[in-house]
């Protein structure tokens, strides 16, 4: 499981520098793991985002987990680009 989260983490995070996307300064924890979480919250906990969060947390996968608030209005926020990147993430594993 982490092998495939830090495989993910790294092609979000390339693809969105690809894409031009840039964190807000202020943002203590970067798109990338936002969206790296909400992918293990899918896929090992049934979508359940605190446990994601907890388990990021207590694995320090990250400088900075967010509250499950902060995390959900992240989430919301970049939305937008979560299924063109889930689409690129499956192209990916087929290749792999």
């Amino acid at each position: 499981m982490l092998s495939r989260l830090i495989a993910a983490f790294c092609i979000i995070d390339d693809a969105l520098q690809a894409m031009g996307y840039k964190d807000d300064p202020q943002a203590k924890t970067p798109a990338s793991a936002i969206l790296t979480l909400a992918l293990l919250a899918a896929l090992e906990f049934g979508g359940k985002h605190n446990k994601a969060l907890a388990l990021a947390k207590d694995l320090g996968l990250f400088t900075h987990v967010p509250s499950p608030s902060r995390f959900n209005r992240r989430l919301h926020a970049l939305y937008p680009l979560l299924l063109p990147l889930l689409h690129l993430l499956a192209q990916v594993w087929k290749h792999l």
